[in-house]
């Protein structure tokens, strides 16, 4: 009877102790870091690196440590189960093969907005379950951890937008094949050699916008078959090659805004079926050939505005009418705003019977440029815009059958 009282007693003890423990471990993770939950934050301070008598509770899944003074990663205690480690805004300046040893859960890693120069081949090795990586805002002129098979192959987002890269090859990203979306945003990029993302083949989200891009083939996005999402603004393209986004037949939105592109071609969008929305804004354009938009059978947007175009006419729209697709949609928005259009001729729009929202501002449409009907058909249209043109008067038979 008294062994089992003396049992029961050091039981209870030891219950004690570990919630005493407890307690003071917590409150030392809250006199130098905050934990709540899951997560311990170290964010907004002038650390160097973890605190040595910092108590972090196994139970950590996430660890941030932004916005301090550290210019490596840090090393630190094994964590069982971190998921999401968080070291953005500091001043690391490169990653040797030994950072993440010991973070073989780790899923979510940022890097942002350090001074990061390039990633070596093995700076992730071994983080198997790497799902989202971001390294933008970093001084990065090179990468060659995302061409090693050795790599985070299970990367399904990568971000390195704001960076210092300036070409991109073959080998690139054959490491991880399973990515979804890349950011190549606001580098120096001026050269990407055909076939670079063959190997991404679950790629959706491409954005290569404010480059130094200037040239495409039809082989720049070859074997792209899953790509949804692609934006090429503020670069420098002059021309786009017939067969261009060929090998992109899933896209649903292409952004070529800010260019200098001058010609639009019959085969420049050729096996784009089923592209929703398309803008050209800002470029050079004063040709576009008819039947350019053929394929086009499924898009909703278009915009052509602030460029150099002088006329249009029915041939310019053809794929975008009703009668031209099997599920009986059509064009619905069309921006044609700030251009050099004189005339709008009776049948211009007349098959675009589903257009709801129509701009022609800026142009240099007269009143005699307006022909009678110039409307037609267009019953479902709820905005147009004619302003600043050098119109002084509108016929009411502009927009007869309106």
């Amino acid at each position: 009877m008294m062994a089992c009282r003396l049992k029961f007693c050091l039981m209870q003890c030891a219950h004690v102790l570990a919630v005493v423990i407890s307690v003071v471990s917590a409150q030392s993770c809250r006199t130098q870091c905050r934990c709540e939950g899951t997560t311990m934050d170290c964010s907004h301070g002038s650390r160097q690196g973890l605190p040595r008598d910092l108590f972090i509770p196994s139970s950590t899944e996430i660890v941030v440590m932004s916005d301090n003074l550290l210019t490596r990663v840090p090393p630190t205690p094994a964590i069982p189960n971190l998921l999401e480690l968080n070291l953005e805004d500091n001043f690391i300046t490169e990653l040797t093969p030994t950072s993440f040893q010991l973070r073989q859960k780790l899923q979510i890693l940022r890097l942002g907005g350090n001074k990061i120069i390039d990633v070596a081949s093995s700076a992730f090795d071994g983080l198997s379950q790497l799902v989202k990586l971001y390294l933008n805002h970093n001084n990065i002129e090179t990468i060659e951890a995302f061409g090693s098979l050795s790599g985070p192959s299970s990367l399904e987002m990568l971000d390195l937008q704001k960076n210092k890269l300036t070409s991109i090859s073959i080998g690139t990203f054959t490491g991880i094949p399973l990515l979804t979306e890349l950011n190549l945003s606001s580098n120096n990029i001026s050269k990407i050699e055909d076939g670079s993302f063959a190997r991404l083949k679950k790629l959706r989200v491409l954005y290569l916008h404010s480059n130094k891009i200037l040239q495409l083939t039809n082989a720049t996005f070859f074997g792209m078959s899953s790509l949804t999402r692609l934006t090429l603004s503020n670069n420098k393209i002059q021309n786009l090659p017939d067969l261009a986004f060929n090998s992109a037949g899933s896209l649903e939105f292409l952004d070529l805004t800010s260019n200098s592109i001058s010609t639009i071609t019959q085969a420049a969008f050729s096996g784009l079926l089923n592209l929703t929305g398309l803008s050209l804004t800002k470029n050079n354009i004063s040709s576009i050939e008819d039947g350019a938009f053929r394929d086009l059978v499924k898009l909703r947007e278009l915009s052509v505005s602030d460029n150099m175009l002088q006329d249009i006419s029915a041939s310019t729209f053809v794929g975008l009418a009703p009668e031209d697709r099997t599920d009986n949609t059509g064009l619905e928005v069309l921006y044609l705003g700030d251009n050099r259009l004189t005339t709008i001729r009776k049948d211009d729009f007349a098959r675009l019977t589903k257009l709801t929202f129509l701009t022609l501002w800026r142009n240099d449409i007269t009143s005699e440029g307006l022909e009678d009907g110039s409307f037609a058909n267009l019953g479902n249209l709820v905005y147009l815009s004619l302003s600043e043109n050098p119109l002084t008067n509108i016929s009411a038979a502009t927009f007869e059958g309106t």
